[in-house]
């Protein structure tokens, strides 16, 4: 079965030439820029291409799927020996918060996108699987970080990616939640059910890669150090230690029905928001909700808005767009907690309860509706 599985994956190649490097640059911007609003990774708009510097380091490997012509897919990985990671990125990266990392050989992936049309298949999988053979086979990596938007951190979990005691990242586009995987946790892979679960046994063990041992590093994956609570039963109690007690604030938890609100936050998580933090970027693609839980937000394109605080809900504009584009920033004034509701679950609960789904729409639209008239309103004066 897993040959049959290999043999449909798609070809990889490695962007060495720069006919292919400027072709995944361009695109990039077709996803990042046109499709997503993303301001992640410095756009430059007039050539219509997404690159750094980092892009031409000889530590960086950019791996694509198609052709030069028609790319589908790509990821870059950046691998770096013991000792040897640029100051920006370890702290980017909170590798300081990781036991003896300077001992250790890390890598950072990053860059993933697939084409719209090509979504849903295996290029994913194709370009997960040669990023880590690359990293495991030519670079004995101990390793891996990543950092994501709160939406995909339950899929990064699929492929044995783990929340740690890492701080937020605050990328141009909003809040990004750091994770890592210990490349030779074969036992892990096993437990997430990891397609790349067979290859942790390829490169590591004896005579192979060093197998690390796993006791310096339980403290950093212990859940109160994470800035992320994901468990269901876990975001579900401190969901009601804050929003459902016996004087429950107005807002979210009061407007959306218990049974809705209850089955959106299992499937939630909840995380960390330091002060200043851009949570979410006017003009991104993004389509999930967050409630506060703990600290204050603010939207930047409404003056006449009120700061949002205990039990208040933002996000609907993403939900409710058509297009998924925020037409209102949000930072974080006051350091807090959010709970983050998923669009995918929210859409699962549209088809499967249409009543109470209808119910959730209209609140959102009623919310939309008294911020956008606010921004009119300011624009007036």
């Amino acid at each position: 079965m897993l040959k049959k599985w290999a043999s449909q994956l798609e070809t990889v190649h490695r962007a060495t030439t720069r006919e292919e490097r400027e072709a995944v640059y361009r695109f990039r911007y077709s996803v990042y820029s046109e499709e997503f609003g993303r301001e992640l990774g410095s756009p430059d708009h007039e050539r219509q291409w997404v690159t750094d510097d980092d892009d031409e380091k000889p530590y960086t490997t950019i791996l694509y799927t198609g052709t030069p012509d028609r790319v589908t897919g790509t990821v870059r990985v950046r691998h770096w020996q013991a000792g040897e990671v640029p100051t920006y990125d370890f702290d980017e990266l909170s590798m300081d918060q990781v036991p003896g990392v300077e001992q250790l050989n890390t890598a950072e992936i990053g860059r993933l996108m697939v084409r719209q049309s090509m979504r849903g298949k295996i290029i994913v999988a194709s370009l997960l699987r040669e990023s880590y053979q690359v990293l495991a086979g030519e670079y004995a990596t101990d390793l891996t970080f990543c950092y994501c938007s709160p939406g995909l951190v339950r899929y990064y979990q699929q492929i044995a990616m783990r929340p740690f005691g890492g701080r937020p990242v605050a990328a141009p586009d909003g809040i990004m939640l750091p994770m890592v995987s210990v490349m030779s946790d074969r036992a892990y892979y096993r437990a997430k059910r990891s397609f790349l679960t067979p290859l942790v046994r390829r490169f590591y063990g004896p005579g192979k890669n060093r197998v690390l041992d796993l006791e310096p590093f339980l403290e950093i994956f212990e859940p109160d150090r994470a800035s992320i609570e994901y468990e269901p039963e876990k975001v579900w109690h401190e969901t009601q230690s804050f929003l459902l007690a016996d004087e429950r604030p107005a807002g979210a938890a009061q407007a959306i029905p218990a049974t809705v609100f209850e089955g959106l936050a299992r499937q939630g998580l909840i995380i960390d928001v330091p002060v200043g933090t851009l949570v979410t970027r006017r003009g991104f693609r993004e389509r999930e909700l967050y409630v506060v839980l703990e600290g204050r937000y603010e939207l930047e394109e409404n003056s006449a808005a009120k700061a949002m605080e205990r039990g208040d809900l933002f996000g609907e504009d993403g939900y409710l767009r058509e297009d998924g584009r925020r037409v209102q920033s949000v930072r974080c004034t006051e350091s807090g907690r959010l709970l983050i509701l998923r669009g995918r679950s929210m859409e699962k609960m549209t088809r499967r309860e249409p009543q109470l789904a209808e119910t959730l729409l209209g609140y959102l639209r009623e919310l939309f509706s008294q911020r956008t008239a606010g921004d009119e309103a300011v624009a007036a004066a």
